[in-house]
């Protein structure tokens, strides 16, 4: 058994193993919880074959699918970190981050064979298996794996703190940064969650965000498998889809960012019975009013969340009946954490003043892999320092006021300028660049880089967006070029990119 936490799955089998766990939108196959649990099982047994290892990291790189949570279940069992990756990214990129986490298996989809394919060549201890065809002859197919490995239960004991995810997010710096998410944390999001949404057993969450990001593993997926409720999971999102999927299956509770919600009001939101849909949460980047209002007018208590990989990643809840209330507000901290907001010498700060957000309580990471430097910056004296301002009313609701660092949100993907300059700069002919975050109808924010060439030259902007897409991953590509005779700086060198903005736009 796990210390401090139970294996929920194994326990939703012995107690309601007919209950559909979850289910794939695209093809319409369904995972009952006692299959769940048997598959599961068997992923675990044939990890270990493979030589997995507790401590170890499984990498997967594929598109949403029931794989996804039988991996989560069999690493939770293991006591290995269940490390997915997002394919969006470029081939270096990813490469980079599986040199960083070492893991011991790669389980790859067919779409990602070309970016597996470089990852297995250039690791040779590394091992494959194969979703689909097989890149090499001695990678075994997951069914094969599953096959050929026994399903019976095993007692499980972890300790609390053992790390049952990585996730891997980019830092300021532009580095790839793997947080550590432990059983612990896991489980009070779960719990913190369930009471939140008032999740129960008959709940049906349709999850299409991708679940390389905590959003779309964590946010609801994850706490409602703890509930016993069904997951239906969608390999992309796709607007009319989601909607018929809404209106046919009966689908209880969503979460996207307000891109997506704005593509469901156009594709025809009031052409589809989706009464049944009760919880409606939004992150990942601000939210704008006609947004929030279209769907409050329509009867939906749309509430807007924070959350991070590193923390929770639910942290607030804001009570749909005080949504109206309450405008711009990601709520009260959840049942089991805690936030304070705080000057810059870490002193609380008054109702009303804006300060850094500090997050707390059992929801907390365990910090960055193999990082003890940012680990320590930013886990101190218990506190996370999310390095976001944000004012607390009179209520004691929150108001996140905005980003301390530069990072920006396009389309849901954080997006942190310093990686991008730091590709650009390795431009022939660059010699300086500074990017920006400006508004964008469809993605909310996107980037603006503004250069300056070597020696006085003029710079082609459509062809640094073609070095950008040559390293990066496209959403992080900016959208706008814009070339100046020099970045303002301060007395100490430091570009200042409030004057960067301004000139920039000026020009543009």
């Amino acid at each position: 058994m796990l210390t401090g936490q139970a294996d929920f799955i194994e326990q939703w089998a012995r107690v309601a193993p007919w209950r559909v766990a979850l289910r794939e939108v695209e093809t319409g196959r369904a995972l009952r919880y006692g299959e769940l649990s048997s598959r599961a099982w068997r992923l675990t047994h044939g990890l270990a074959a493979q030589g997995v290892m507790p401590g170890d990291r499984v990498c997967l790189l594929a598109r949403n699918g029931i794989e996804t949570f039988e991996m989560v279940v069999a690493c939770l069992r293991l006591g290995a970190a269940f490390t997915p990756l997002n394919w969006r990214l470029a081939a270096k990129e990813l490469d980079d981050i599986v040199a960083r986490c070492r893991p011991r298996v790669l389980i790859y989809d067919t779409p990602s064979l070309a970016a597996a394919g470089q990852i297995l060549e250039n690791h040779g201890a590394l091992r494959g298996v194969a979703l689909g065809e097989p890149l090499r002859g001695q990678d075994p197919t997951y069914e094969a794996l599953l096959a050929d490995a026994c399903d019976t239960p095993a007692l499980v004991d972890r300790d609390p703190e053992t790390v049952a995810m990585l996730l891997y997010t980019s830092g300021t710096t532009g580095k790839p940064k793997g947080v550590m998410l432990p059983h612990r944390q896991v489980f009070y999001n779960a719990i913190n969650t369930v009471y939140a949404c008032d999740l129960s057993p008959d709940d049906k969450v349709l999850a299409f965000l991708p679940l390389f990001h905590t959003g779309g593993l964590n946010c609801l997926a994850t706490p409602t498998l703890y509930r016993g409720g069904t997951v239906a999971l969608m390999s992309a999102f796709d607007a009319p889809r989601s909607l018929e999927t809404i209106e046919e299956w009966g689908i209880t509770a969503t979460v996207a960012v307000p891109t997506m919600y704005q593509m469901l009001l156009d594709a025809g939101l009031d052409d589809h019975d989706t009464r049944s849909l009760q919880t409606v949460l939004c992150g990942g980047a601000p939210l704008p009013d006609p947004l929030l209002d279209a769907w409050l007018d329509r009867g939906y208590m749309f509430r807007q969340g924070f959350g991070m990989t590193e923390v929770g990643p639910n942290c607030f809840s804001l009570p749909p009946w005080m949504v109206p209330h309450k405008r711009g507000s990601v709520g009260m901290p959840v049942l089991h954490g805690a936030a304070r907001v705080v000057d810059d010498a870490g002193r609380p700060l008054p109702v009303g003043e804006v300060g850094e957000m500090l997050l707390g309580g059992p929801i907390v990471c365990a910090g960055y892999f193999e990082d003890e430097e940012n680990t320590a910056k930013a886990i101190r004296g218990g506190w996370f320092h999310t390095g976001d301002y944000a004012r607390v009313d009179d209520d004691g609701y929150f108001y996140v006021a905005g980003r301390k660092k530069d990072m920006f949100i396009s389309g849901g993907e954080n997006v942190y300028p310093a990686e991008i300059e730091s590709v650009i700069l390795a431009m022939p002919g660059v010699a300086e660049v500074a990017v920006i975050a400006v508004p964008h109808e469809k993605w909310g924010e996107v980037g603006l880089a503004a250069l300056v060439a070597e020696g006085g030259a003029t710079l082609d902007g459509a062809a640094v967006k073609r070095w950008c897409a040559d390293h990066l991953a496209k959403f992080k590509v900016p959208k706008r070029y814009v070339q100046l005779d020099a970045l303002p700086k301060n007395a100490s060198g430091k570009v200042l990119k409030a004057a960067v903005r301004e000139r920039a736009l000026a020009q543009s």
